[in-house]
């Protein structure tokens, strides 16, 4: 008798099925999605800390520069002093108006220089025996960039983002005399040759004048002025608008002006020294 041969069994071939291909795309979306947000966000991040470092380095140049300065004055002007540094973009104070040291919302910081080499050597092809007149103070970024030539060196450049910004600017002028200036004809700003210079750039993105914020400088009042006494208090600090955030240096703990500064004492080392 014949034994018939065994059934084949049927081949089955895997295959997804729709469903299972539409939740594998959507994963695979899903994982897409997150990691192409984590690079933006990676992205941004060094950004901003790029945007940081270069604001702490300027800040902290600049910052350098100007207590060097202001500790070897031999004068400083007091609150109520008014200025006139003459006409033109890179002295036009924010809001208008006349430079006023002690001035809260357009502060000026004003100096007398002591010279580097015996006075009795100065004159306009050695600067360094010259006492120098040397003011600081801010002026706002569009109004300058808009004001220079895009060829200057002075020129930032635009960045719409910081029109509102402050520039800080130094305004220098030597006085050029071989016999150290009295206090009288300091004081008495129609013998002082202030007008006449222009002022460079010292430092972008200075954070301007807002309601509870420390004023850019503190002097002191008006009287005598002496070493150990006189003090100078410079609240500094610097903002910028970049990627849709503000980077700030120093950066700012809370909400309140008062905290946005890290205030520096400076005692100018020469005052005192000039006759009356």
């Amino acid at each position: 008798m014949t034994t018939p041969p065994p059934a084949r069994r049927a081949v089955q071939t895997a295959a997804f099925t729709l469903i299972e291909l539409l939740v594998a795309v959507a994963l695979a979306l899903i994982i897409l999605f997150a990691a192409s947000s984590l690079l933006i966000s990676s992205s941004r991040s060094s950004s901003d800390l790029q945007v940081r470092n270069d604001l702490l380095q300027e800040q902290q140049i600049a910052q350098n520069y100007l207590i060097a300065n202001v500790r070897e004055a031999a004068y400083v002007y007091p609150q109520g002093t008014t200025l006139n540094l003459g006409g033109g973009v890179t002295t036009e104070r924010p809001g208008g108006g006349a430079w006023v040291v002690g001035s809260t919302t357009a502060p000026i910081l004003a100096i007398v220089k002591a010279p580097e080499l015996p006075v009795s050597g100065c004159s306009a092809s050695n600067d360094r025996a010259c006492y120098k007149f040397k003011a600081y103070y801010p002026v706002l970024r569009a109004t300058w960039v808009s004001g220079l030539g895009p060829t200057s060196q002075n020129n930032p450049g635009a960045d719409p983002a910081n029109e509102t910004s402050w520039l800080l600017v130094e305004y220098t002028r030597n006085l050029v005399q071989t016999t150290p200036p009295t206090i009288t004809e300091l004081t008495d700003l129609t013998l002082v040759p202030f007008t006449g210079a222009s002022g460079k750039l010292l430092l972008d993105y200075v954070q301007p004048a807002v309601t509870g914020l420390p004023p850019l400088f503190e002097v002191p009042a008006a009287g005598p002025q002496a070493a150990g006494q006189t003090r100078v208090t410079m609240n500094l600090s610097v903002s910028r608008a970049a990627s849709g955030k503000v980077v700030a240096v120093p950066a700012r703990a809370s909400t309140d002006p008062a905290t946005w500064v890290q205030p520096v004492l400076i005692a100018p080392r020469n005052v005192g020294r000039l006759n009356p």
